[in-house]
């Protein structure tokens, strides 16, 4: 069943502007002042520029995510929380299915590890106590259902 254009524009934004540039590709060439071919890159860019947002918020969330259970430093925890829930407001009205569906998850762990090893600086050895693999859910990322949920500080 295909999703009216009206719908999916609403409910899935990245999908609706992947779907347009397709349709406008496939328009018969009728006048060479329609420049179609760079009207379909530019829609589509539009949707790829939610999901870079979507991939940069997801990476800032992990490695705060990280540095909130594995620091050891208390006296940032209460910044690095304020921060992803701002990051986690900002997401909300981007996530679509399509989108979520494109994260890649180890992708933005790995980018969000480098990201976080920034932190060796202040924390000696603070990248060699971090997972090989992302240890969060992606619902525990995004604060599914409203709710910003945090990793408990490791101790030791």
């Amino acid at each position: 069943m295909t999703v009216p254009a009206e719908l999916l524009y609403e409910e899935d934004f990245y999908a609706w502007t992947q779907q347009q540039a397709e349709l406008l590709r496939r328009f018969p060439v009728i006048s060479n002042e329609l420049d179609i071919g760079h009207i379909a890159e530019e829609i589509e860019d539009l949707g790829r520029s939610d999901l870079r947002a979507a991939q940069s918020l997801c990476q800032h969330i992990i490695e705060h995510l990280l540095k909130i259970e594995y620091s050891g430093l208390t006296e940032t925890a209460g910044h690095w929380r304020d921060e992803i829930v701002e990051w986690r407001l900002q997401l909300e009205p981007i996530l679509t299915r399509s989108i979520l569906a494109k994260l890649d998850l180890p992708a933005r762990y790995r980018a969000a590890l480098r990201l976080a090893s920034r932190l060796d600086r202040d924390v000696r050895g603070f990248s060699h106590q971090l997972p090989a693999e992302c240890p969060y859910t992606l619902e525990q990322i995004i604060g599914s259902g409203g709710e910003d949920w945090f990793p408990e500080p490791r101790v030791g």
